[in-house]
């Protein structure tokens, strides 16, 4: 018999992915007010699913106490942390773009790329009063290539969606066992420092690191003479002596200049249209 649950979150992909799995009848969606789109609606609209949209954490309190306390709640895309009160009632599982025991917080598909790692995981977690803690119950891995961005690695986690929904309904049946995750890398925000191009002693490695995790938004940084230039691509790199003169030529979309061991060509972007990373607080349930 399948398991009935609530959908929490704004990914179309997570909803679709539950509502195909049949072990789940979905009997419920909710969403954040301003994240609601047309998309998700029509994904519901087709299994008459109905849509409950909500403004803040009271709103949805009251959404989520209409259920009783053995329905499971499966959320992908919520931003909003669940109030800990009603982490200790009801059960919430929790989809996070990134392996809990290295890289809990809100950039993990990001945060891989810029430090260089070659591995990652998709994690599905009962979430508890902490950030991304709680039971692990599943964190099927996937490799990530010199050629990955954050967009090539969403995509190939998202790929995992069904192998953790089916990993969900064997914990609720008594098939698997969770883990309960302690300690853990928390990873904050990112911020504009963390992709700004160092050129004067950045690794060519680093300076690609750096430009791959921002290539789906404006790009990396280089900061010149009090002005951003925002670069999307290395479209060339040549050896060239440490003692060769510092030079920056940026023209018709094209930026050269160097790094500590290569000359480089970069793709700019002169028309960025995304506004830079708000400076966030640290979250107070690290």
């Amino acid at each position: 018999m399948a398991h009935e649950i609530v959908f929490v979150g704004s990914s179309e992909l997570g909803l679709r992915s539950l509502l195909a799995s049949p072990n789940f009848t979905v009997v419920e969606a909710l969403c954040l007010t301003n994240r609601l789109t047309p998309p998700l609606t029509t994904a519901a609209g087709k299994h008459a699913i109905p849509w409950c949209t909500f403004e803040g954490i009271r709103d949805f309190r009251a959404l989520v106490e209409r259920h009783p306390a053995a329905m499971p709640f499966f959320i992908y895309q919520l931003d909003m942390l669940v109030p800990a009160d009603l982490t200790e009632k009801y059960n919430f599982y929790n989809v996070h773009r990134g392996d809990l025991r290295t890289n809990r917080g809100p950039n993990p598909d990001v945060w891989p790329i810029l430090n260089g790692s070659d591995k990652t995981a998709l994690s599905l977690h009962k979430i508890n009063d902490k950030v991304d803690s709680g039971i692990l119950i599943d964190a099927p891995e996937i490799s990530i290539v010199p050629s990955d961005d954050a967009v090539t690695v969403r995509e190939k986690l998202e790929e995992r969606l069904p192998a953790i929904i089916e990993s969900l309904h064997e914990y609720l049946h008594g098939k698997r066992t969770g883990t309960a995750l302690s300690g853990g890398t928390y990873r904050p925000w990112i911020t504009e420092a963390d992709f700004t191009l160092d050129l004067q002693s950045d690794p060519l490695e680093v300076i690609d690191r750096k430009i791959r995790s921002q290539r789906q938004y404006n790009g990396a940084i280089i900061q010149k003479d009090g002005q951003k230039y925002y670069v999307t691509e290395i479209l060339g790199a040549r050896p060239e002596q440490a003692q060769t003169e510092f030079y920056f030529n940026a023209r018709n979309g094209v930026i050269t200049t160097r790094s500590p061991s290569h000359a480089l060509t970069l793709k700019w972007n002169e028309q960025p249209k995304y506004p830079p990373p708000p400076v966030r607080p640290p979250s107070k349930r690290v």
